[in-house]
């Protein structure tokens, strides 16, 4: 998928366009998006991965993909997004080889939003940026500490 010149940016906005609108019929009931939000990375792919796995999406009550399903889902961030997440996983040693998510792929592209990370299969989304409806999309927001859900303890 990133072998083409790919406009994530748009991508991202024709997704979370469809988990805003309730009246797109046709896109909330074939397509489970799972939305997020995390002070960093490392939280957002581990809640996105979680949400997937626990086969519901609390925002919109649609079913997310089994886990057994999930085979070839694959995480979408900016580089810096990876750089902010590799350093995190850094500081929490051999605690991060404990977490799932790490299985699956991830994927830089320098059209992602360094406050987006897309976790989904490839097919889920055209490259215009349309929702095929084959496959849940799960969409996570790095944002600062104030108003964000947080892990803290």
């Amino acid at each position: 998928m990133t072998d083409r010149a790919i406009n994530f940016a748009e991508i991202v906005d024709s997704i979370r366009g469809a988990a805003d609108s309730s009246d797109s019929d046709a896109q909330s009931t074939s397509t489970s998006i799972v939305t997020v939000a995390a002070t960093d990375p490392v939280d957002v792919c581990r809640a996105l991965f979680d949400r997937l796995e626990s086969n519901t999406d609390t925002d919109t009550d649609a079913a997310a993909p089994p886990a057994e399903d999930r085979a070839g889902y694959e995480f979408y961030m900016s580089h810096n997004t990876r750089r902010e997440m590799e350093r995190r996983l850094v500081k929490h040693g051999p605690e991060a080889a404990s977490m799932d998510f790490l299985e699956c792929q991830i994927r830089t592209d320098v059209s992602m939003p360094d406050e987006t990370v897309l976790f989904t299969r490839p097919d889920a989304v055209t490259l215009g940026g349309t929702i095929t409806g084959e496959s849940a999309i799960g969409v996570g927001t790095i944002s600062s500490a104030t108003g964000a859900e947080t892990e803290e303890s």
